[in-house]
């Protein structure tokens, strides 16, 4: 645009500068300056349609990147999607799977901590045992409930015994060191099979330790 500017101003200049001439030679200066300004019209035409026909290209080129560029990223988002469903159905069928064998052994193997009785048939009846825990080293399992019967067994700290549902009437009052609790008789049986009476503050539902004991 400044370049026809320029020529416009140039050429009028020189057709100022030529009406100082003969006729003929003016009239040739002014088709000489509309000829060239018409092809600096045209050229500046061209070129400005020429820079917008490469900003366009560009254009396109970008929108076309960005389709391709989020094209590709839906696709690694389905591809996890899929991934993702197919893990979902896998921990779901090993679930179903466990939750079998599971069901499958509770109908033919005792759990831990039961009992087996044996019926007619040889079907399987469960009784729920009660677990006991000694809260004290050298527990001695007697034969009878007091200190007068005979040491059948001597247990360790946190032992598991089972609680055979047997409990003195009376509670007795003995003298551990420390401390001297009063507490009932109670009747076990040992891991290793062994039954047997143990005193009450030796045994607990929950595993702890009896603070103050002096074997």
């Amino acid at each position: 645009m400044f370049l026809f500017l320029f020529n416009f101003c140039f050429y009028s200049f020189i057709d100022l500068c030529a009406m100082s001439q003969p006729a003929k030679k003016l009239n040739t200066s002014r088709v000489s300056l509309v000829i060239l300004s018409f092809c600096t019209l045209v050229f500046m035409i061209w070129a400005l349609r020429s820079c917008s026909s490469a900003e366009d290209a560009a254009e396109y080129a970008m929108v076309q990147e960005a389709a391709a560029r989020q094209s590709y990223l839906d696709s690694i988002q389905r591809v996890e999607d899929s991934i993702a469903a197919i893990n979902a159905v896998s921990a779901a069928q090993e679930e179903a799977r466990l939750r079998a064998e599971a069901l499958q052994r509770a109908n033919t193997i005792p759990a831990l901590g039961d009992s087996i009785v044996r019926a007619p048939g040889e079907r399987i009846i469960r009784q729920e045992v009660t677990k006991l825990y000694v809260t004290f080293d050298g527990l001695n399992v007697r034969s009878g409930p007091g200190l007068n019967f005979g040491k059948v067994d001597r247990l360790d700290l946190y032992t598991a015994v089972e609680f055979l549902n047997e409990v003195t009437d009376s509670s007795y009052t003995i003298s551990l060191g420390q401390i001297t609790p009063t507490e009932p008789w109670i009747k076990i049986k040992t891991p290793k099979g062994k039954e047997g009476w143990v005193f009450g503050a030796g045994v607990d539902y929950y595993k702890r330790k009896l603070e103050g004991v002096e074997n």
